[in-house]
């Protein structure tokens, strides 16, 4: 049996980007939703508190695909507080026999930019077709990734920038800035009224009390959540997914996560409630907007089966890196 390969994260950061991944990720949505794939989780918290640290394992397997994945990620406070990499890694095997092919020591890299992926394809499918202005919410990792995924979709003119902690709004405006050159990022210290003025709003947050409110709402708007990626976190309250049509990733990970999840324990929604799964509205069996006026929710837990093909992307990458190295 050939050695396991190791690959480093700064190999991987120079050989595979987020839009790489959107079409991929796209394809997984669709599998997922079609019963070709499998997609397990694990959520442990070995911190003193559930915001100090969690760690998140997910397997993910796809119909006729030759490898299937397990990944280990874990995001701590005391990483972000420190400015250091997350840790984890993702595991990549055969899945004829089982042996391990690859250890992507990826630092997070590639579930943050299969993460901008999955928010490039819900652009794709629920946002407005014209996009003035768009609000991100929280200031980490993601707060950076999802505005360039939803701009790539549809390429809007302002950016609203809010988070609890104003130095570090300002800092993501500043990194933001190159990254969006044409776009004028306003940080904002109000957050209702800049859920008022917003067209799509990106919500990116740890937060585990919703922070987004139905009534603040108008009709046309998109929300992209990404944040509410386990049973005690929840960024959106009740009332923004009885106003909206309400689009998860699969219906059993948002029935045990998310605000989902929560509006669900407390009785004020059921799984029957949703509109669908993205990767239904993809392959066209739900309806995405059925007038201008629609409210969309995109609440995005992540999928195993969607590491599984940014493994595949990333492996294919380094291959064709090395052999055009030759």
């Amino acid at each position: 049996m050939d050695r396991t390969i190791v690959v480093r994260a700064a190999q991987l950061r120079t050989a595979v980007y987020f839009p790489d991944l959107i079409e991929p990720v796209a394809q997984a949505f669709q599998a997922s939703s079609a019963g070709h794939a499998d997609s397990g989780l694990i959520v442990m918290f070995p911190a003193e508190q559930p915001e100090a640290g969690d760690v998140y394992v997910k397997s993910g397997t796809l119909r006729g695909h030759s490898i299937y994945i397990i990944k280990v990620s874990p995001w701590f406070a005391a990483n972000v507080d420190e400015q250091r990499p997350q840790g984890g890694f993702i595991g990549v095997f055969d899945s004829r026999t089982g042996h391990a092919l690859a250890l992507l020591d990826d630092e997070h890299y590639l579930s943050d930019i299969r993460t901008a992926a999955a928010g490039s394809v819900a652009a794709r499918a629920l946002a407005p077709e014209h996009v003035d202005t768009a609000l991100v919410v929280g200031s980490g990792v993601q707060a950076y990734w999802q505005p360039q995924a939803l701009h790539r979709e549809r390429p809007y003119r302002k950016l609203l920038a809010w988070a609890r902690n104003p130095d570090k709004t300002a800092a993501l405006a500043a990194r933001l800035a190159p990254a969006l050159p044409d776009v004028d990022i306003e940080v904002v210290h109000d957050l209702e009224p800049a859920v008022r003025r917003a067209d799509v709003i990106l919500t990116t947050t740890q937060a585990r009390e919703p922070l987004i409110y139905g009534d603040w709402l108008h009709a046309g708007q998109h929300i992209t959540a990404i944040g509410a990626d386990d049973a005690t976190k929840c960024e959106l309250d009740a009332a923004t997914l009885r106003r909206a049509r309400v689009y998860v990733d699969a219906r059993d990970t948002a029935r045990d996560t998310g605000e989902v999840h929560r509006a669900i324990r407390t009785g004020q929604y059921t799984l029957d409630d949703l509109a669908g799964e993205l990767g239904q509205v993809l392959a066209g069996t739900k309806s995405a907007r059925t007038s201008a006026d629609d409210i969309t929710v995109a609440t995005l837990a992540g999928l195993g089966v969607q590491d599984l093909v940014a493994a595949e992307v990333a492996l294919q990458k380094l291959a064709t890196t090395r052999t055009t190295a030759l």
